[in-house]
């Protein structure tokens, strides 16, 4: 019985497929199916507000827009700082704030790896409540934890002179979950792409 000669020219692309091609594929469907350890998210404020000023989903999922909410009584916390400040023995201050802070803000949220609207400080939208509202849709299009930094652009007044002062308003960590339904909407048509080359390969090399 003759034995069917092996073309070194089909066998070396079928070997170059399985190498490359089959573990990138398995490493894209693990890391799409399986995520890292899932944690809370966490407000932490860094002027004299509540958390609860910041309103997040409880359930945050890689490639799917959210929305950040920040509820603000700025005449309130105005009133607060400038007691601190009033309060506080000389070099001491709350974020280097001098003289006299007016409630009107804007507010600016801040991030490295998230997709986020609007850019820059926003204006204040006054509610029924006689509180400042402001929001940003936010997109995680990778999957973990991430830091976003919410800041406010104050108008202070110092020993006659105006001036502006940004400052730390809050840091939220939050965490992605990885979405694998939306990876395969993706990502689904390059697993195909590999599948038929190496479905090609290994009806060429059994004619």
């Amino acid at each position: 019985m003759r034995r069917p000669l092996i073309s070194f020219s089909l066998l070396l692309p079928c070997l170059l497929v399985a190498i490359l091609f089959v573990p990138y594929t398995m490493n894209l469907i693990a890391h799409a199916w399986f995520g890292d350890k899932q944690f809370n998210s966490l407000v932490m404020t860094k002027l004299p507000v509540d958390g609860s000023v910041v309103s997040l989903p409880a359930e945050i999922k890689q490639y799917e827009p959210f929305t950040i909410t920040l509820q603000l009584d700025t005449d309130k916390l105005a009133q607060r700082i400038n007691r601190i400040v009033d309060k506080s023995p000389a070099g001491v201050s709350i974020q280097h704030i001098e003289g006299r802070v007016y409630p009107e803000m804007q507010a600016e949220l801040t991030t490295a790896l998230l997709s986020f609207e609007p850019h820059g400080p926003q204006p204040q939208i006054y509610t029924s409540y006689d509180e400042t509202s402001w929001a940003w849709s936010v997109t995680p299009n990778e999957s973990g934890r991430h830091t976003i930094s919410i800041k406010l652009h104050l108008q202070t007044e110092n020993e006659g002179q105006t001036g502006a002062k940004i400052v730390d308003l809050a840091e939220i960590q939050i965490f992605a979950q990885k979405n694998p339904a939306e990876w395969m909407r993706r990502y689904g048509n390059w697993l195909i792409v590999i599948l038929l080359i190496a479905a090609g390969f290994w009806w060429k090399f059994r004619r």
